[in-house]
């Protein structure tokens, strides 16, 4: 574009210029535009850009750094381009060894004006959120996005059998139940408040048993559902190591502000025994959902039981019966300083 192309079109005339700076609304009276025609600009009068028409101006200058490889809009740098300019964001970098639009093996170049242009417009433009492709419409600044994604129901989310390697499903939260009662990944525990969620762990069938077995034993993921639970897709866990040790806990797909509040009671009885001393209990702590199985054992949040103390609960194939009561608690107040 030839100079005093730019001169046009960004309204700028070669001339004598204004001898001083004054104040709008100093006195001096602002001469209108003449023009020729009504409705006609005269030369020198910009058109007024509406709010409308800056906000689309921005989404569309977001767009133009949309990465190819994942098609979304990066949302911090550093911003990678080949040697024409093609944009591939930081994620997807590391991963191409060529430029996904033209070919061009040299995709290491940092493109310090996309860089710029990007912190820039995300000052004051909404972006979507990043689980938009799921159904989510909601949208805010980048500064306080992270916040409803954190929390979004149409976040993905593995199926709670994938710890035992038994479903490989990762969809959005407000997917889950359907898909555990479709595909019976979990067992599915009901219960109305202020009632605990109580259900039973069975033993293998015909003449075997889990307490001859010297490999780890798994059972299916326990669903918690009710009315006050559902906000927090709590699941409870139940396996038994090749060593004989039982452990019992309760994940959380709540985001950590919510599950950090989040308290859990899990009682291990003889089915139809209501006797309290005749049980054992964990009273804590929720783990999150996305916290490693080394996490929770070095946590403690979990009630370990050995072989000799489950048996005494053994009846037929009925191994023991559960007991599990949520409860949220108040935040803690930050320290006075």
């Amino acid at each position: 574009m030839e100079d005093e192309d730019l001169l046009v079109q960004y309204g700028l005339f070669e001339g004598e210029g204004d001898s001083q700076n004054t104040p709008y609304g100093g006195g001096a009276e602002i001469p209108e535009p003449e023009t020729s025609e009504p409705g006609e600009l005269a030369l020198g009068q910009v058109s007024l850009v509406t709010p409308d028409t800056d906000r689309k101006r921005k989404a569309e200058q977001l767009e133009w750094m949309e990465c190819p490889v994942c098609l979304e809009t990066p949302r911090a740098g550093p911003i990678y381009s080949c040697r024409k300019g093609h944009v591939i964001c930081r994620e997807c970098q590391p991963q191409v060894t060529q430029c996904p639009t033209c070919r061009d093996r040299h995709t290491d170049c940092r493109s310090l004006i996309a860089e710029k242009l990007l912190s820039r417009l995300l000052q004051d433009t909404p972006v979507s959120c990043k689980y938009r492709g799921s159904g989510c419409v909601f949208e805010d600044l980048v500064v306080v996005l992270g916040e409803h994604e954190t929390s979004c129901m149409f976040r993905a989310v593995k199926c709670p059998a994938s710890h035992r390697g038994a479903c490989s499903w990762v969809g959005p939260l407000n997917k889950l139940i359907q898909h555990v009662i479709q595909q019976k990944c979990a067992q599915v525990v009901k219960s109305k408040p202020p009632q605990s969620f109580v259900s039973t762990i069975g033993d293998f069938a015909l003449d075997q048993t889990v307490f001859s077995k010297n490999t780890p034993t798994h059972w299916k993921p326990v669903m918690l559902i009710s009315q006050d639970a559902l906000k927090f897709f709590c699941y409870a866990i139940f396996y038994r190591d090749a060593q004989g040790h039982w452990f019992s806990y309760v994940r959380s797909f709540a985001p950590p502000a919510i599950t950090s509040n989040l308290r859990v009671e899990i009682r291990i009885r003889r089915s139809g025994n209501t006797e309290a001393e005749d049980g054992f209990l964990y009273n804590g702590h929720v783990s999150s959902s996305e916290a490693t199985e080394a996490d929770i054992l070095e946590s403690g949040n979990y009630l370990l039981l050995r072989d000799d103390q489950v048996r005494k609960f053994r009846s037929d194939k009925t191994i023991m019966e559960y007991s599990i009561a949520l409860r949220q608690v108040e935040a803690a107040s930050p320290p006075v300083v």
